[in-house]
């Protein structure tokens, strides 16, 4: 699937190799920076997934067919992000974490039960907007792993950055929701007029 962005690497190195080569090199301080960027981000996806998975849960009874696909589709497709964000982190050295994908834990489900529907998608929305900065957030790894040479991180970020973008998309076609704004008091002249 990704053959085309598979590099040989021309020195033998203790580590195993994935699917990007992403060995201990030079860049190492840089490597470990992404890989803790990732993790946070890959947090964040397990946290919008149990809102989601909360909400197909609470659909389960509702006639509308299409309503319960929906919410299913975006917590499988979360779910699949957060699998690949820690394929990624293996592949740049850090901790395999594909069997802990319930990380956040009873915590955040607890949370996601407590709130109501319209509590849930605010919440949605929040950790969308939060996946949404991912892409400024690596834009100065991809700058560095340029000047470096280091096209294997540079490939690890731009799919992430794909595959996180894939993820927004489909949340806000189907779920559009507006950023926190700061809520300003509304002005004198409307208050006269509305009394």
């Amino acid at each position: 699937m990704n053959s085309h962005k598979k590099v040989q690497n021309s020195r033998p190195h203790p580590l195993a190799m994935s699917q990007y080569s992403a060995f201990a090199e030079p860049g190492m301080s840089e490597r470990i920076a992404l890989t803790e960027l990732l993790q946070g981000y890959r947090t964040t996806t397990l946290e919008l997934r149990h809102y989601v998975r909360s909400l197909e849960a609470r659909l389960r009874n509702v006639s509308f067919v299409d309503v319960r696909q929906l919410f299913h589709r975006i917590g499988d497709a979360s779910e699949h992000c957060a699998s690949f964000l820690s394929e990624r982190i293996h592949d740049l050295g850090g901790p395999y974490r594909h069997s802990a994908l319930n990380e956040p834990g009873a915590a955040h489900e607890n949370s996601a039960d407590m709130l109501s529907f319209a509590g849930c998608i605010h919440q949605i929305g929040i950790r969308t907007n939060t996946l949404a900065t991912f892409a400024s957030q690596t834009k100065s790894f991809m700058d560095q792993a340029v000047i470096n040479g280091d096209y294997n991180s540079l490939h690890v970020m731009t799919d992430c950055v794909y595959q996180i973008s894939q993820l927004i998309a489909l949340i806000q076609i189907h779920l559009p929701t507006e950023p926190s704004m700061p809520v300003t008091p509304p002005s004198p002249s409307l208050m006269r007029h509305s009394i």
